[in-house]
């Protein structure tokens, strides 16, 4: 055409291909500098938080070149279980905002949260979009979105007072006694009548000739095994209801908060299982840095189905345990395979406390 123009003397022909030109060369500069140096975070705070706390999605936008960016749209869709926040325009679990962010700059916004289920949960996808001031050559990415909210299980049924008194965490006379810390090995010493065969050091047995006895490193942290009954009775497959699962998930996650803060080591078992093919799910206790964090991601990340009765699943775990240790049974209705296991567990010295959120409801 400005060929054409200049070959016709066509003023207006001319200045119009010219136009069109520089219109194209601006829109192939924008589209090589606009995504230049142009960074996009996005993150919970916090990043664990129990059903009902608030929660804010945080997202940043730098730009760190000299050029601007005059518009700039930005959609973030949220997955299933979380929801925008009181006070939020957003719709369909999405976030759209429009901005602008001057050069060398950034932008940061927070966008609240409503939570409605327990889970871990990642962003599900951030579509940004750079465009010039006239929208003629809009530039859009779909960014990876790292950001991981945890949101723990909080009982929906209050714990009645009647229950909580049952409780030994934080009991005096459970902080005066002197445990056994398990994973601290202190030696051994001779046999003696009364000592219970999981504490026999059998390969040392075999060289010296006589029993031995193991001992440990002695502590006054003492240790809870929560025991997770997501079936209504027994057989399992009979009583399979999702609602009271979650009642029970919830009040062992009470369970835990307040064994932990009381400075108690706490174990779980449940009679479901996080991967298919792998048994049922257990997490042992420990005092190692972190162990709260597992703990409570196997209670968010557990499904409400169970995958057996509780009973044989109590009895293989429970071989080993010692007379410190406080098992919490957390059944709605114990068949009598559990009930016998838990007598076989008294019998053995250690306590035994069952709870059951359907009886606090029914009382």
């Amino acid at each position: 055409m400005g060929f054409a123009a200049v070959a016709a003397a066509n003023t207006a022909l001319l200045l119009w291909s010219v136009a069109i030109a520089m219109t194209a060369g601006a829109v192939a500069a924008w589209s090589r500098l606009a995504w230049a140096r142009v960074e996009v975070s996005a993150r919970f705070i916090p990043a664990r938080a129990f059903l009902g706390e608030p929660v804010t999605l945080r997202v940043r936008i730098a730009n760190g070149k000299r050029l601007p960016l005059p518009l700039v749209r930005l959609s973030i869709w949220l997955p299933p279980g979380l929801h925008p926040g009181p006070g939020s325009s957003a719709r369909m679990r999405a976030f759209q905002r429009r901005l602008s962010v001057p050069g060398r700059s950034e932008a940061v916004f927070d966008l609240p949260i409503r939570l409605r289920r327990r889970g871990e949960f990642w962003v599900e996808r951030i579509q940004v979009e750079l465009t010039d001031p006239f929208d003629l050559s809009p530039l859009r990415r779909e960014l990876p979105a790292e950001a991981v909210l945890l949101v723990m299980p909080e009982p929906r049924i209050g714990i009645p007072m009647s229950v909580r008194r049952r409780l030994p965490f934080g009991a005096p006379a459970q902080a005066s006694r002197i445990f056994e810390a398990r994973e601290r090995f202190a030696g051994v010493r001779p046999y003696e009548p009364g000592d219970p065969l999981n504490r026999i050091h059998w390969k040392l047995t075999g060289h010296s000739g006589g029993l031995q006895t193991k001992l440990f490193e002695p502590t006054r942290t003492a240790e809870v095994l929560l025991v997770l009954d997501l079936a209504a009775g027994e057989p399992f497959w009979d009583s399979i209801f999702p609602e009271i699962a979650e009642d029970t998930i919830g009040w062992a996650s009470f369970l835990a908060r307040q064994a932990i803060g009381s400075g108690w080591r706490v174990g779980m078992i449940a009679n479901t299982h996080l991967t298919k093919g792998r048994g049922p799910l257990r997490v042992p206790s420990s005092s190692a840095p972190g162990h709260e964090a597992t703990l409570f991601a196997a209670l968010s990340r557990m499904p409400g189905d169970p995958t057996s009765d509780l009973a044989p699943v109590l009895r293989e775990v429970t071989r080993g345990l010692g007379r410190g240790t406080t098992a919490v049974v957390v059944s709605p209705r114990p068949g009598r395979g559990l009930l016998h296991e838990m007598a076989v567990l008294r019998r053995r010295g250690a306590e035994v406390l069952h709870l059951s959120p359907v009886e606090a409801v029914l009382g």
